[in-house]
């Protein structure tokens, strides 16, 4: 029996890093040599040399981070056979899902969720899972209601079958429809009766959506009749399922809150959290503490960072878990107002905590925080800053180009390959890391596109929200961001960039009209060969054509329609922009 005890869950093991790490170094070695050489001859240029050099100096600085973090990478060999022998008595799991709009978060997206959650491969009588609606919708209650009902099919079948795909949508929208060739009547049968049964509870929630009033609003309803939405009682509904499969119990535990903070309040997350720890089973040292120590009561929108942050900072480890990518439910927008709000949440969060009494500085001063780990939090930290420096740096060609400057060598100078090298190496680099994780071309240059497009919008908005609170001015707000029913990869929309009136795509708008005006300009002086125009040489050109790519997703926005076009007053804005920018380069 003591044996038993030492029955490892999982194993460490140490990856091989030698390429990486001499990519790494080699990168490392070529920004400081750029810095060295822009500081020997600072004295010879002006100021798009030394604009360069203190955003070079940001960059160079945040790949000593990323160095620190990813230097002795490690791979988690788990042994989930093993756990009951090391736990005959396994813990109880509690499961939180959060909504808080019917509109913007469809229903249906929270009942895959919950469902996904409740047919996990972990015993039934242990696992719970907690839904919490800060909008007290009726419709977000109905759809748990009639899910539930489709839980007690959808659950056994998941555990007969080993069902991995376990969110219904992904499971019978995507490759796993039976072929006339599989010998297993039996399954085919339930795979077609169970698609049945979650067409008819998708379509019952569909037309509920439709309706003002989902349902008849009496019996357990009774409690949304006449609630107001930002000032009412916390409501807490527990639907507890018990169905018999074979010789085994299924239990389904859903609890359904609808709760709001009171009037005068901001909308706290948190709230939510510790009304759910109060019906939960078990919730464990850090689960009762929601609420009270941990979530958005830190006063930041990056809870989840913080609640990090403080774990570590009390001694705690922390692993890297990374499940095949089917068993994950949702969807993110490749790009768009939703992923721009997103993102702006995110780089405010990170620079409240950067300048807050909780960043990682302070916890390792005060030695609750371990060095490396304050290194990896301050790489994430200085990640959400790094808008100002990438926003300048990606203006400076144009600058160039429109003033008869340069911010890089000449053609015809050696110095010219080492901006060079450092560009084909960085980017075959991160080429190399997305293959070698499985990933595409493609996808490697949607990811590269969008860090420059998320970095020169959504958040320089929000770093100067988190600048705007740090000076009483005003406090930032959490905005609940609309989320996508379906990821159909055959639909050609599907990647498609969005726009709206939002503010945030007007330093984008701006960046290209500005790199497009000074192309037109430069296109103007042709034949003359671009190297010997009064300074400016191939290499702002061929910087210029770059931004202009990365960006390319905003030039076809120019042209397009409906969603998918920039509004006109987002051009004008960025149209008068642009020309007060080429105004100040002429000067």
């Amino acid at each position: 029996m003591a044996d038993e005890l030492f029955v490892p869950l999982y194993e460490k093991i140490a990856r091989k890093n030698t390429i990486q790490r001499s990519l790494d170094i080699t990168l490392l070695f070529l920004l400081v040599s750029l810095l060295g050489y822009r500081l020997f001859c600072l004295n010879n240029h002006g100021l798009p040399w030394f604009i360069a050099l203190v955003c070079e100096l940001w960059f160079t600085f945040n790949w000593v981070l990323v160095v620190n973090c990813k230097w002795s990478p490690v791979e988690y060999k788990t042994y989930p056979e093993n756990l009951e022998r090391r736990f005959p008595e396994l813990p109880n799991v509690d499961m939180f899902v959060t909504t808080a709009d019917p509109v913007l978060e469809p229903p249906i997206i929270a009942v895959n969720n919950v469902l996904s959650l409740l047919a996990a491969d972990y015993p039934a009588d242990k696992l719970a899972c907690y839904v919490s609606d800060d909008g007290c919708f009726p419709l977000t209650f109905y759809s748990l209601v009639e899910a539930s009902k489709f839980a007690k099919l959808w659950v056994p079948f998941c555990k007969k079958y080993k069902i991995q795909v376990r969110a219904p949508f992904r499971y019978f929208f995507g490759d796993s429809e039976p072929s006339s060739t599989d010998g297993n009547l039996e399954f085919q049968q339930d795979w077609l009766k169970m698609k049945a049964e979650y067409e008819v509870l998708a379509r019952k929630i569909e037309e509920a959506a439709r309706k003002s009033v989902p349902c008849d609003l009496t019996g357990d309803f009774a409690v949304f009749c006449d609630v107001e939405r930002r000032n009412h009682p916390t409501i807490i509904k527990d639907d507890t399922l018990l169905n018999e499969f074979g010789n085994s119990e299924e239990l389904i535990n859903s609890a359904v809150q609808a709760l709001k903070g009171k009037k005068g309040f901001p909308n706290n997350l948190s709230n939510s959290l510790e009304a759910a720890c109060k019906v939960a089973s078990c919730s464990y040292e850090y689960g009762t503490s929601w609420g009270t120590k941990c979530g958005w009561i830190y006063g930041a929108t990056a809870e989840d960072l913080l609640t990090g942050l403080k774990i570590h900072a009390k001694g705690w480890n922390s692993a890297l878990h990374m499940p095949e990518l089917p068993g994950f439910m949702g969807c993110t927008p490749s790009g768009g107002p939703e992923a721009m709000a997103q993102q702006k949440r995110w780089a405010t969060g990170l620079a409240e905590i950067l300048v807050g009494k909780n960043c990682p500085i302070i916890a390792t001063l005060t030695a609750k925080l371990q060095f490396r780990m304050c290194l990896a939090y301050l790489w994430i930290l200085f990640w959400g800053l790094r808008s100002i420096p990438q926003l300048c740096y990606a203006a400076l060609p144009a600058y160039c180009i429109l003033a008869n400057s340069h911010f890089l060598p000449k053609v015809e100078e050696p110095a010219i390959w080492i901006p060079i090298a450092t560009f084909v190496t960085y980017n075959l680099h991160t080429l190399r890391e997305y293959l070698k994780a499985g990933l595409s071309i493609r996808a490697w240059w949607n990811n590269l596109r969008m860090g420059s497009i998320t970095a020169t919008s959504a958040y320089l908005f929000g770093l100067f929200a988190a600048i705007l609170k740090l000076l009483r001015i005003s406090e930032t707000v959490f905005e609940v961001t609309q989320k996508d029913q379906s990821c159909d990869g055959d639909d050609p929309d599907v990647t498609k960039f969005t726009f709206n009136e939002s503010a945030v795509f007007v330093p984008g708008t701006t960046l290209l009209l500005v790199h497009l005006i000074s192309l037109l300009c430069l296109s103007s002086k042709l034949p003359t060969p671009v190297h010997d125009m009064h300074g400016v040489g191939l290499g702002e050109v061929f910087c210029s054509l770059w931004v202009v790519l990365c960006f390319w997703p905003f030039l076809n926005g120019l042209f397009e329609r409906g969603k998918y076009g920039i509004p006109l007053s987002t051009i004008l804005k960025s149209a008068a922009l642009a020309l007060l920018f080429v105004h100040f380069c002429r000067t």
